[in-house]
């Protein structure tokens, strides 16, 4: 588990900054030349600790960085993805490390996506306890867009009760809602009983995924209890709520909408 003060933060940020500002795209490479300016592709930074090996706390740990262009994580398109859920798979726990950026909260739900892959879906949408609230989907954050009981559009996303991770993406979704002030935000459990009922009345609008990688993916079939749920998620994509927030956030990403968020890097 990495977790760093303000100053280490601070300094860390600066010091990234400053090295893709100056030497790393000065020598880079002809295939990251062309690639770093490819909105199908992004630079991904990912930071990682080599501690001392052994059982106990570590005195003293490497810290170190990655930088690799990436591509888009599903591909070039919007295609959506299809979800199993299952509450015989648990992914997180109270009291576990499921709100963690820890290798152990990845590697064990490797098997149960290819059993998810086998049944024809894409990921897996994670349950927890005896009501079956829902959590995450694969490695994202999960939003969505219903009709309340007022008769209102509301944008509901599972709290940070320890059970997911705190994702960056997650979290600039629900401050550029709060900068938009169109639709309300409500950080609250929902089950899938609550799903699948306001779906039957259709009131789910939308239902997306989030993270760093990913960006934005939208959901539009649930495999649950031996039947599939289907979502109206790509009904209407261009006035939809999960396009105008992955439009604005690669907006933000790559320089094409001017926002505080945005920090340009000199050639």
């Amino acid at each position: 588990m990495v977790q760093y003060s303000g100053i280490a933060r601070r300094l860390l940020s600066s010091t990234l900054i400053a090295e893709i500002n100056g030497n790393f795209l000065s020598i880079s490479t002809s295939t990251m030349t062309q690639s770093r300016h490819q909105s199908s592709s992004s630079l991904k930074l990912k930071d990682s600790f080599k501690p001392t090996l052994g059982i106990g706390a570590s005195e003293s740990a490497l810290l170190y960085v990655i930088l690799s262009p990436v591509a888009s994580y599903f591909g070039p398109s919007f295609k959506p993805v299809s979800l199993m859920a299952d509450p015989q798979f648990i992914r997180a726990w109270p009291g576990g490390c499921g709100d963690r950026k820890m290798g152990s909260n990845y590697a064990p739900t490797i098997h149960i996506g290819s059993i998810a892959q086998q049944k024809g879906f894409d990921q897996v949408l994670w349950l927890y306890g005896e009501d079956q609230q829902v959590t995450e989907a694969g490695t994202m954050n999960l939003f969505f867009l219903i009709i309340n009981d007022d008769g209102e559009k509301e944008l509901i996303t599972p709290p940070l009760n320890g059970l997911i991770l705190p994702g960056i993406t997650r979290i600039s979704i629900i401050q550029l809602m709060e900068q938009w002030n169109e639709i309300k935000v409500n950080q609250r459990k929902i089950t899938m009983s609550e799903v699948c009922r306001l779906n039957s009345e259709n009131r789910v609008l939308e239902m997306f995924g989030a993270g760093t990688a990913v960006v934005i993916c939208p959901v539009d079939v649930i495999g649950y209890q031996d039947s599939c749920i289907e979502l109206p998620t790509m009904r209407d994509q261009q006035s939809s709520l999960w396009f105008k927030l992955l439009t604005t956030l690669t907006g933000i990403q790559y320089g094409r909408v001017i926002h505080p968020w945005g920090r340009p890097i000199d050639e």
